[in-house]
């Protein structure tokens, strides 16, 4: 990533970084202390502290992707951590149509590759700022995970053997985000593309939310992003926060 000479018309400012603890946090202290303006993108060649959902710890060695996509303005709705994975899932496929039939999305903000973490993408409002933070990382040029994680990680080179272009991926990305974000706003998520793609889906699952933990079957979403649980009673419940510890 130090090497990388990235720019796209999304973003007036591009901030490369050889380390950071995380790019989420680089983004916010950025836009707290004045020293960013409009659109700009945050992209780190390793995190020290990289962020998952729940404040998880996300392993971000050299050679994978880590950024944050700092949006002024964005008129966002609560699925934008859907949408930006739909998006992921139409790029990978594109340039690695080979691993189509076990790449899928778990709600509501990871990509899995055959019940393994394959990318992850953390969202983050700021409204007395007027900006909006997109945070994703995916497991792209590196093969080794730490014990704790081998058999819950993946890596597009362990799956495909070859080097990625980290570049090629994230301008593929950001043009396809850019492409599709005013359909998103005005109609709201794909959800037949994110159901045809669910990792859960038909799956009994336990999701613990802040009120409480429920049980039942994941048999869709909502266009505005909530999981649809069918729970013992028949009753169809949507959650629209929460993390699903456990499958059934």
């Amino acid at each position: 990533m130090k090497d990388l000479n990235f720019n796209h018309k999304l973003f007036d400012e591009i901030k490369i970084l050889n380390n950071c603890a995380s790019t989420i946090s680089s983004a916010e202290k950025l836009i707290k202390n004045g020293e960013m303006k409009g659109n700009f993108l945050i992209l780190a060649e390793t995190q020290t502290r990289g962020k998952g959902r729940q404040h998880n710890f996300w392993f971000s060695p050299s050679g994978g992707i880590w950024l944050t996509a700092a949006f002024y303005n964005l008129n966002v709705i609560a699925s934008i951590t859907l949408f930006t994975g739909i998006v992921l899932h139409k790029i990978l496929l594109k340039l690695f149509p080979q691993i189509a039939a076990y790449l899928k999305l778990k709600w509501p903000n990871d990509l899995f590759f055959q019940d393994k973490k394959l990318g992850g993408i953390l969202t983050k409002s700021l409204p007395a700022f007027s900006y909006h933070l997109i945070g994703i990382g995916i497991n792209t040029n590196f093969n080794h995970f730490p014990p704790e994680l081998e058999n819950n990680a993946i890596s597009l080179q362990n799956i495909l053997q070859k080097k990625i272009e980290n570049e090629t991926l994230i301008t593929y990305f950001f043009d396809r985000f850019a492409e599709e974000l005013p359909l998103f706003i005005e109609n709201g998520l794909d959800k037949n593309y994110y159901q045809k793609y669910a990792y859960l889906k038909n799956k009994q699952v336990i999701l613990t939310t802040d009120f409480d933990v429920f049980q039942g079957k994941m048999i869709g979403i909502k266009k505005d992003g909530a999981i649809l649980l069918k729970m013992a009673s028949g009753m169809i419940q949507p959650f629209y926060a929460g993390s699903v510890e456990k499958i059934l």
